[in-house]
């Protein structure tokens, strides 16, 4: 993949070339791509398709050819732009009966002439262009582009150059057996660098049975291609799970001046557990946590309350929200205790401080806390009623604690209609308001709350397709999210959690999960 200006350009198996960005997934090209660098002026796309290299002007939306290959037996690999522009280097290589060594070629655009420049694989330019990297057996080498001088700099596989020249990422194996790889970032003289992930042993997995394999571990994954965002301060890799079936995620790393506090470290963990990421959430601990995603209710939303020290140790203080399809609303209050390592700040420990949970029982929205007796908060029976519409079942509900208000989504019938409604109980004043009618729905699956209570989601079963309103609560005004998703057909659209005043929601597009953000503040 590539990226260029918040853009990632991406192929898709057996579907061809795509972009995408926080607002939708679009298909550019179809065939059988395997490969993509953008230019430096963000302007062209260079490509692999059916083993020949090709270029996509953006602005005119059109390909040309640049390199067919000469047979079947010839094709070629990973292509990268000189700094300037000017040049492409790429691997020319055989298969089958004519299988020779991986030649890296340099190509001059301009005349169209190309020359063999080493012998290796995943060839890219260093910033000044006196020189390139490359991979050969499992080493990261350097060629002097001048006098033909060759280097190995480091073990690994991969090389990636920032484009401002300063790091290079690349995968590297640790010793032992099974050998775990993890991501690895050096400055481009190779004189310093860090280890940037922490891979772990896993259950290991017969790859042509799909079975467990008992008493043997394995890799939890491996990693691919790791490549730098345009101004360098992002790195893109794909994080690979063997498992009964081979499947990636493609990971995002940002690059700070600084480390991360306790408050971030607490939060990233939370975030990864309501991205359903087990493995990542457990790279924020200095231990085994254990099994901490839940499934049936899952977390949906979290608040970081309080942070300092105690006794000589530091604490984070956070609720975390869970929810599910029935009507049931949690919150977990935690206390995260914290130290500062090599790594940074990892998790210790960590202590409940309190538990509410609020539910429907015996025709009542109940709170009980700490597994202390229900409290009754209101009656199913003191529901408004509106106009001729039977009132029907309650499906999500979120309890804001500051307030002890709740807010519902209530299914209504008028003979063959049926809508479902938003309703806020207000706990100070024991009256119902009626929000907004969110439409016709089946059901509402989960309900989550935008932190300072100015906006809520909704999942929904519209038209017998999942669907997600979000609904401005100060100025009345709600969005089906299905309507904002742009690109690639929708199959359906899911909440994740509220971050900084946008949503992290995701859509189901090209057989995949694609993350998306919503700015509700946004008029475009």
């Amino acid at each position: 993949m590539a990226e260029y200006g918040g853009t990632v350009y991406l192929p898709l198996k057996d579907r061809g070339l795509y972009a995408y960005d926080k607002k939708g997934l679009y298909p550019l090209i179809a065939g059988n791509i395997e490969f993509v660098r953008v230019s430096p002026s963000g302007k062209e796309l260079v490509y692999v398709e059916d083993g020949s290299l090709r270029i996509y002007e953006i602005d005119s939306k059109s390909s040309r050819d640049l390199i067919m290959r000469a047979s079947s037996q010839e094709r070629m690999e990973t292509p990268a732009w000189s700094p300037d522009g000017t040049h492409i280097l790429f691997v020319q290589k055989g298969t089958g009966d004519q299988e020779a060594e991986s030649r890296i070629m340099e190509l001059e655009l301009k005349s169209n002439s190309v020359k063999e420049i080493a012998i290796g694989t995943y060839p890219s330019y260093m910033a000044d262009q006196k020189s390139i990297l490359f991979e050969r057996d499992n080493n990261i080498m350097s060629k002097s582009l001048g006098n033909g001088q060759e280097t190995v700099l480091d073990s690994g596989r991969y090389p990636a150059i920032s484009n401002d020249g300063a790091y290079i990422a690349y995968i590297k194996k640790s010793q032992g057996e099974p050998a775990l790889e993890d991501i690895w970032v050096a400055d481009s003289d190779f004189r310093t660098s860090k280890q940037v992930s922490h891979n772990s042993l896993a259950e290991a997995w017969d790859p042509d049975t799909g079975q467990l394999i008992e008493g043997e571990q394995q890799p939890r994954y491996t990693f691919e291609e790791p490549v730098w965002s345009h101004d360098s301060r992002q790195l893109f890799v794909y994080k690979v799970f063997h498992t009964n079936v081979v499947w990636k995620k493609l990971m995002q790393f940002e690059v700070s001046g600084k480390m991360a506090g306790p408050e971030e470290v607490v939060a990233g963990s939370i975030q990864a557990l309501i991205y359903r990421d087990e493995d990542f959430a457990h790279s924020f601990f200095s231990y085994d946590p254990g099994y901490l995603k839940g499934t049936s209710p899952r977390q949906v939303g979290y608040r970081i309350l309080d942070s300092g020290q105690e006794n000589g140790k530091t604490y984070v203080d956070a609720n975390t929200y869970l929810s599910y399809s029935d009507p049931y609303y949690e919150i977990q209050s935690t206390r995260y205790w914290l130290s500062k390592g090599d790594r940074g700040y990892l998790i210790d420990d960590m202590e409940e401080l309190n538990n509410q949970v609020v539910t429907i029982s015996n025709g009542e929205v109940t709170r009980a806390a700490d597994n202390a007796a229900s409290q009754i908060i209101f009656a199913l029976k003191d529901m408004p009623v509106s106009g001729d519409w039977t009132n029907g079942n309650i499906y999500s509900l979120v309890y804001d604690e500051t307030t002890g208000d709740v807010y519902f989504t209530l299914n209504r019938q008028k003979q063959q209609q049926s809508r479902m409604d938003l309703l806020k109980y207000e706990s100070g004043t024991g009256k119902f308001a009626e929000l907004t009618s969110l439409g016709e729905a089946d059901a509402t699956h989960l309900m989550i709350m935008e932190p300072e209570q100015g906006y809520v989601a909704v999942e929904m079963l519209m038209d017998g397709k999942e669907d997600t309103v979000v609904y401005d609560l100060k100025r009345q005004k709600k969005q089906v999210l299905s309507e904002v998703v742009l690109g690639a057909a929708i199959e359906s659209v899911h909440t994740r959690f509220w971050m900084d005043g946008h949503l992290i929601y995701f859509s189901h597009m090209e057989g995949r999960d694609v993350f998306l953000q919503y700015d509700p503040e946004s008029t475009e």
